[in-house]
Formats: C-alpha cells, sequence, structure tokens
C-alpha cells in the first residue's frame, strides 16, 4: 500500500511537469519550444557532470550498510563526500558569481551588449548545476536511508514550486514585462525551473537538521575513520550517469545543430515529451526499486531473483497499459501543443515502442548499477552506446532530418536492452552474494 501510494505522488509530481512543458510549447511555438528543450537538457548534462557520480555512490553503499545497521560507516561516508565536494561547488559559485559581475559590467559599457540575454543563461549553467546536483544528492541520500516518503514528498515540493512559478510568469512576468514577446517565455521559464530546485535543496536542509538523519552528520557520533575507498567509483558511475542523455539528448543536441529545419527539433521535441508521459508512470518505479535490489545484493541469488522477476512484470504490466493509452490519445494530446504540432502524429506512433524498452530496462539498469563491478561495466556500456548513438546521430540526421533522429532514438534502445539482459545473465551467474558485496 506504501510502494503504491509513493507511486501515485511521483506520477503526479511528474504529470505536472507535462503540463508546464505543454505551457512553453503551446505559448512559444514548436521552434522556440525546441530551444528551451535543448536548453534544460543541457543543464541536466552539467549538473550531471559536476555531481560526480555521487549520487549512485550513495545508492550503491548507504542501503547497504542500512541493512547490516554500519551507522558509523555511513557517517564516515557522508563526510567524506562533503569534503570532497565542498571546495569544488564553493568555487563553481564564486566563480559564477565574479563572471557574472565581469558582463554586467561590459554590458554597462558597450550599449549594444544587452544585459539580460547574457546574465541569465550563465546564472543558470552555474549556480543553477550546482542546485540540482545537491537536488540530486540530498534526494539519493534520503531514499538510501528509509527515507522514501520525504525524498517523494520533496520532488513533488520542487515541481509545484516550478508550477507556481510558471503561473506567474505566464500571468504576469510574460505580458507585463515582456509585452507578450515569445521570444522571451522560455527564457524566462528556465528561471523559475532553476529557482525551484534552489528552494527545495533548502527545505532539504531543514529537514536533515530536523530529524533523526542529523545522526549521520553530525560528527559527535563519534564516525569511524573516513576512508576514501568510494572515490575508485567516481569515474564509473560518472559516465554511467550519463546514460539517460543517450536516448533523448543526443538526437536532439545533433537536430539542432545539424538538422535541416528549425521545426523538426521542435517536433522531436513533442514526440519525446509525449513518450516522456509513459515514462511518468515508468520512471518513478526506478526511484522506489532501486534500494531494493541494492539490498538484495547483500542477501542471496534467490532474492535477489525474486525482486527482479517481481519488478520487470510491474514495469513491463504498466508499459502495456500506458502504450495503449497513449496511441489511443496522441493525436489529442498534440492538438493541445497548437501550432504545427500535430506534424509529428506518425512518428509518435512508432516511437511507442520505446516504452516497452523503457520499462524492461529500468530494473535490468538497478541490477547492473548495484552490483560489484556496477561503476566499471556500466561505465564502459555507457561509452559504447554514446559512441554509437553519437555516429548514428551524425550520419542519420544531417541525411533522413526528423527521420534520422526517429531511428536514432528507438535504434539505441534496442541495442541497449539487448545489451543489459545479456550483462544481467552474467552477474546473476557470477556475482559474490553478502558483505562482500560491500
Amino acid at each position: 500500500m506504501e510502494f503504491l501510494f509513493n507511486l501515485l505522488i511521483i506520477i503526479a509530481d511528474q504529470f505536472m511537469l507535462f503540463v508546464i512543458n505543454m505551457l512553453v510549447a503551446r505559448h512559444a511555438g514548436e521552434v522556440l519550444f525546441g530551444d528551451f528543450t535543448v536548453a534544460t537538457n543541457a543543464l541536466f548534462l552539467i549538473a550531471t557532470i559536476i555531481t560526480f557520480g555521487i549520487d549512485s555512490i550513495i545508492g550503491y553503499y548507504v542501503p547497504k550498510f542500512y541493512v547490516k545497521k554500519k551507522y558509523k560507516d555511513i557517517v564516515a561516508l557522508t563526510f567524506s563526500v562533503r569534503d570532497f565536494l565542498k571546495p569544488i561547488y564553493l568555487s563553481l559559485l564564486v566563480g559564477g558569481l565574479l563572471l557574472s559581475l565581469s558582463i554586467i559590467s561590459l554590458s554597462l559599457a558597450i550599449k549594444g551588449l544587452r544585459l539580460f540575454e547574457i546574465s541569465h543563461p550563465l546564472s543558470l549553467f552555474l549556480w543553477g548545476a550546482v542546485g540540482i546536483s545537491m537536488y540530486t544528492i540530498y534526494l539519493q541520500f534520503f531514499r538510501a536511508v528509509d527515507y522514501m516518503r520525504t525524498a517523494i514528498i520533496l520532488s513533488l515540493i520542487q515541481t509545484i514550486i516550478y508550477f507556481l512559478l510558471s503561473l506567474f510568469t505566464y500571468f504576469y512576468l510574460y505580458p507585463v514585462l515582456f509585452h507578450d514577446d515569445p521570444h522571451y517565455f522560455p527564457h524566462v521559464m528556465l528561471i523559475g525551473f532553476i529557482l525551484s530546485y534552489l528552494f527545495t535543496v533548502g527545505v532539504a536542509f531543514i529537514i536533515q537538521q530536523k530529524t533523526k538523519l542529523q545522526i549521520f552528520l553530525n560528527p559527535e557520533t563519534n564516525a569511524s575513520i573516513t576512508v576514501d575507498v568510494w572515490k575508485e567509483k567516481i569515474y564509473g558511475y560518472t559516465v554511467q550517469n550519463l546514460n539517460k542523455f543517450v536516448f533523448t539528448a543526443i538526437p536532439l543536441l545533433v537536430i539542432e545543430w545539424l538538422g535541416h529545419t528549425e521545426h523538426a527539433t521542435g517536433l522531436f521535441s513533442a514526440i519525446t515529451s509525449i513518450i516522456s508521459l509513459a515514462f511518468i508512470a515508468i520512471g518513478p518505479i526506478g526511484i522506489l526499486i532501486g534500494p531494493d535490489i541494492s539490498a538484495a545484493f547483500t542477501q542471496s541469488k534467490e532474492v535477489l531473483l525474486k525482486t527482479m522477476k517481481k519488478y520487470m512484470l510491474i514495469c513491463f504490466g504498466i508499459a502495456c497499459f500506458i502504450a495503449l493509452i497513449i496511441g489511443l490519445f496522441a493525436k489529442k494530446i498534440l492538438l493541445l501543443y497548437q501550432s504545427n504540432f500535430i506534424d509529428a502524429l506518425p512518428y509518435t506512433y512508432i516511437c511507442l515502442i520505446n516504452i516497452f524498452t523503457y520499462a524492461i530496462s529500468m530494473p535490468l539498469y538497478k541490477m547492473i548499477q548495484y552490483s560489484k563491478e556496477g561503476s566499471r561495466v556500466g561505465a564502459k556500456l555507457t561509452l559504447n552506446l554514446l559512441f554509437l548513438q553519437i555516429i548514428a546521430c551524425l550520419i542519420f540526421i544531417p541525411w533522413l532530418n526528423l527521420v534520422g533522429a526517429i531511428i536514432c532514438y528507438i535504434g539505441i534502445n534496442i541495442v541497449y536492452n539487448t545489451a543489459m539482459i545479456i550483462m544481467g545473465i552474467r552477474i546473476y551467474r557470477d556475482e559474490t552474494f553478502g558483505n562482500d558485496i560491500v
């Protein structure tokens, strides 16, 4: 019952994000909506890189320590991570501030330089990336120490704030300050997007200070000597976390760069946005099942097999239902976007196959990620996929434009699932279980 309730909260959270994207698409048009989608993907890419895989490292170690009641090891890991990230984040924040002040001074000196056009992207991609990175790490930590509901509520808070800021932008900032100029609409939406993350990080910090989680972060708990063995996994998990950009972000960035028209970028953004509706129902399961699969490695092969079977059946069953619903209502959804988005309808039907590949990949990805050599083999898989997808996009998109992007979008998912099924079988056959996995 608790699993179902958490799932419903996450689905509501993700559905609001879809509504916000539709709001941008309706009032910015397919060209500017494509630019907005490219910008948000680029922002998440930067945030993922500067997170250094810490969220996955926490997801790997902390549930195992928590199940074995090794609380001092959780303390040691937490302080080691904090000491590693603090100087990096401070350097980025201070550097961003100094660079912004320099640009402001330059814009005042040069009349033709528009302050808003330059200063706000800078704040987004420097300060915003740090905020998203901290948000990701906080949520993963809450999930790992059995505060799943807290993590889900924080995610919902972030989306609600973003939604409210979007309404404020639409009804006040957009018409009053920017005189309904569609060029500025996605720009201002990005500012609200970042502010919602920064606010949620502040809320997460307060929650951590006010709950029993403080025992994991308080140096007075006499933590064991901090060990840095987790740093060996930074490269592997950083690369592995780039995995989510292989499927959508790379075709999107390449079609923006080498596509025949900007209209095609907007259509591809709309297609992936509609397919993401299915991910709204399936994706949250990945958040909920991660700690279970990670902890299963400390128990037995039978427990892992039972856990994997359960979650793969759940994911596939949801995929069948969601694919049917989206197939029936795809045309009506595209009409809600207005403009010329209806041109994307035939491609949307073809891309329904990605709903099934995504559903199958969700538990398999977590199994590979939290295996003993997960950071290494996951990184190798991601690098191969990145290389294959980049080459495919550089060949097919300049040649076939939108059709080429669709081929890359579907093809890489099929390759990914095939590779993970093979890797999952090998892990189940060869993996060690129990304390050795930690």
